[in-house]
């Protein structure tokens, strides 16, 4: 019974030694398992002392030895049951572990197949602001150049007209307002319109605030019209009736402009403007009333 108790003993601890190495990382198991350990090698010292056939065994003390050897035997059943509960605890350890690793190299793949969509994403943006920085760099390029041309096209009407004046009063600057209104009315009488212009221009500069120059300015326009510049009519009859508006040819210029807009084919302009001309002047004569009827329906104008 001693034999079979030590092969059993020695198979316990031969299966016992894999599940101790197994948990050299685990703390507490692997402080449990090293007492078990050390309590079967007190075990096995006492039943290699008593084994039966030893020439160290006392006689006449067998039934006392089957005593100890019956205790010892259950206490190894009690190490055996610890040792199959501890192995049964650190495979149920090393299961968790399994799993929390396998957990983790899920999370970790998928962390890393996000940070390469978020890669992606962040440079494709960063093409983008790259492209509109470029963009914007090319619109505030061609601003600047708009404005620089701008700047010097202002400065080039200013300096033309600088020189432009300066001609006129080199060349009219001694005549009297009467006599060069005179002058330029004759030439539009005699179709002499490019005169004409001229001398009007001229008057408009150097006496802007006379009582004629409401006059002047309707003939400036008369004298673009006449030549079919219907630009610059609209833009002298336009300016008749803004800066001259109490002057006699102010209704004049107002009408006119209506008509030039309808030379330009602008319909939309020309009624708004014969719409004013209604407001703005309601008690006309009858052949201006006739002559508004006549553009207004030529124009379908509401």
């Amino acid at each position: 019974m001693k034999k079979k108790l030590f092969v059993v003993f020695v198979a316990l601890m031969l299966s016992a030694r894999p599940a101790v190495a197994a948990t050299i990382n685990i703390g507490e198991l692997a402080d449990r398992l090293d007492r078990m350990e050390d309590a079967l090698k007190g075990v096995q010292k006492k039943l290699s002392n008593n084994y039966v056939g030893s020439a160290k065994q006392p006689v006449g003390k067998d039934a006392a030895g089957d005593d100890k050897l019956d205790g010892m035997l259950m206490r190894l059943q009690e190490a055996e049951q610890t040792l199959r509960q501890l192995t049964g605890e650190i495979e149920t350890v090393k299961f968790a572990q399994d799993g929390l690793q396998s957990r983790i190299d899920r999370i970790s793949a998928d962390m890393s197949l996000r940070f390469a969509e978020m890669d992606k994403k962040l440079q494709a943006a960063e093409e983008k602001i790259k492209k509109f920085e470029a963009e914007k760099k090319a619109v505030e390029n061609a601003k600047k150049e708009a404005d620089r041309k701008k700047k010097e096209q202002e400065q080039a009407a200013a300096k033309a007209a600088k020189d432009k004046e300066k001609q006129i009063r080199d060349k009219y600057g001694k005549k009297k307002p009467r006599e060069l209104y005179d002058e330029a009315f004759a030439a539009i009488k005699k179709q002499q319109y490019k005169t004409a212009q001229a001398q009007f221009e001229a008057f408009l500069v150097l006496y802007p605030k006379n009582e004629l120059a409401g006059n002047a300015q309707y003939w400036l326009g008369e004298s673009f019209f006449a030549r079919s510049q219907y630009s610059q009519a609209a833009v002298a009859f336009a300016e008749g009736f803004k800066n001259y508006r109490a002057n006699q040819k102010a209704p004049d210029n107002l009408f006119k402009l209506g008509v030039t807009m309808a030379k330009m084919n602008k319909k939309k302009e020309a009624c708004i403007a014969f719409e004013n001309f209604v407001k703005e002047y309601p008690k006309v004569s009858e052949s201006m009333k006739k002559r508004l009827d006549k553009e207004v329906q030529k124009l379908s104008c509401p």
